[in-house]
């Protein structure tokens, strides 16, 4: 009981804060839009190969919903961790009586709230003025709340393989390089921001599917869309829950021999 008020007010205490940036928000807002919205227009304006599941409306659905599934499974962790350890704030939180890292988390969760009240009008928005190159009839009340299951466990797959790499900040300076490897160019590419998953050749697509990136962007857009069939979903759940264990395991072990030879220093 005394955690769960502990973190409330945390959470109270960041969207305060967050409200008072409301710019950057909306300059971030502009950012993790932008971005798949100039890669929709790009799919839009060539030519489809043959054999290609994926229409011009698809496309357009797709990209759409990128930002906002982008922003739910979104980890700040990475970020925060290693300059707790750098400016010694870590040794604050080693002391309170909550988890050290849950500080990080509820910051990250807020941030993502936050962004909620900028993109669902936007998506709605967007949804309404090109009503009309959509295809309703995918839509399923049935996928809407497995496909809210699949953004939860795909934002703690994320946070998970963010706060492996975040806690290597006990040894590194900066975790910033390896982190725009690992959970940056690989997710965009093999996580569907930039092509659709389900569009790959098959062989790639095949390595993707058994790869943690996909769960964190491509697979709840295509549940919601209706792509998949009850058994891919299954083994879609499957694999992730494989990726959540790996890393619950790894960052509990990397947790564990950093926190050995943390020395505090500053904070």
């Amino acid at each position: 009981m005394l955690h769960l008020k502990a973190h409330a007010a945390i959470l109270k205490a960041y969207l305060k804060i967050m409200l008072t940036y409301r710019g950057m928000m909306i300059l971030h807002l502009f950012r993790v839009v932008l971005m798949p919205l100039v890669i929709a227009a790009a799919w839009l304006s060539i030519e489809k190969a043959d054999g290609n599941p994926y229409e011009n409306s698809d496309y357009l659905l797709y990209y759409l919903l990128v930002p906002l599934v982008m922003n739910l499974t979104n980890s700040r962790s990475v970020f925060r961790f290693p300059v707790s350890v750098r400016d010694g704030t870590l040794s604050r939180e080693l002391i309170k009586p909550y988890p050290p890292l849950m500080n990080i988390v509820i910051e990250s969760f807020t941030n993502n709230l936050q962004m909620l009240l900028y993109l669902v009008p936007f998506t709605l928005i967007s949804v309404f003025l090109f009503q009309s190159h959509f295809d309703f009839s995918f839509l399923s009340y049935k996928m809407v709340p497995i496909s809210i299951l699949a953004i939860f466990f795909g934002a703690l797959t994320r946070l998970l393989i963010s706060g492996s790499i975040a806690l290597t900040g006990f040894w590194l300076e900066d975790v910033t390089t390896l982190n725009l490897l690992l959970n940056g160019s690989i997710w965009a590419l093999l996580g569907g921001m930039i092509i659709p998953v389900a569009t790959f050749p098959e062989k790639i697509r095949q390595i993707a599917e058994l790869l943690p990136y996909r769960y964190m962007l491509s697979f709840p857009i295509e549940i919601f869309s209706g792509r998949l069939t009850t058994l891919a979903i299954y083994k879609g759940f499957a694999v992730m829950f494989f990726w959540i264990i790996i890393f619950s395991f790894t960052a509990r072990f990397i947790w564990k021999r950093g926190i050995k030879i943390y020395s505090a220093y500053g904070g």
